[in-house]
């Protein structure tokens, strides 16, 4: 009985969001009715995800899913909807169509880090350091992202035995936090690996 009111719960803010986007598609409202459907889309996007969250907690991890791919397309530039259905796609082996909505979030949010960071750290715990090397490289071309980017491009980098730019990598991540005692055993660590993998060291 609680599933079967859970699922005519989505299928009735699945024909809101339909009704709103039709809405929203039109000619602008006035100024008042669009704080009233701004209000409602609020709404509808609490209950969403509230739903998403209440199908993961019971274990019913598909429906949390196909509440995800509506969220994504009620609000394509929350960037947490992608990263977490392309997360719940992957573990259920489902690697291809994560990929694709990993890729379906970055263009749609071309100018956030965080969809890149997501598909480099993705694929540097496959273990295809190339392809994460370049999708956090383009991570980090972005201002201000957190010194945790940096680290993982570092780790990438070492892996890859590029340890010059590894170097390079931990630095950022220090400038950004200075308190981090680990950067410096890190870099402690690349730098006897640089000076091991010099000609004629010794």
């Amino acid at each position: 009985m609680q599933a079967g009111g859970a699922m005519r719960n989505f299928l009735i803010l699945f024909g809101c969001v339909a009704l709103l986007g039709l809405a929203t598609a039109q000619t602008k409202p006035p100024q008042a009715v669009q704080q009233k459907l701004n209000a409602i889309r609020s709404l509808i996007d609490y209950r969403l995800v509230q739903l998403a969250d209440e199908y993961w907690h019971d274990g019913q991890h598909y429906k949390t899913m196909a509440v995800l791919f509506v969220l994504i397309e009620y609000d394509p530039k929350d960037v947490e909807t992608y990263s977490n259905l392309g997360w719940m796609l992957d573990s259920y082996g489902e690697t291809a169509r994560a990929f694709q909505i990993y890729e379906r979030g970055i263009r749609a949010n071309p100018n956030r880090y965080d969809l890149y960071y997501d598909v480099g750290f993705w694929y540097h715990q496959k273990g295809e350091l190339t392809r994460a090397r370049a999708y956090l490289e383009k991570a980090v071309q972005f201002p201000n992202v957190p010194a945790f980017v940096w680290k993982t491009l570092a780790h990438t980098y070492e892996k890859l035995g590029e340890y010059e730019k590894c170097l390079r990598a931990w630095e950022k991540a220090r400038q950004i936090d200075p308190n981090d005692g680990a950067v410096e055993l890190n870099m402690s660590r690349v730098r006897k690996k640089l000076q091991e993998s010099r000609p004629n060291s010794s």
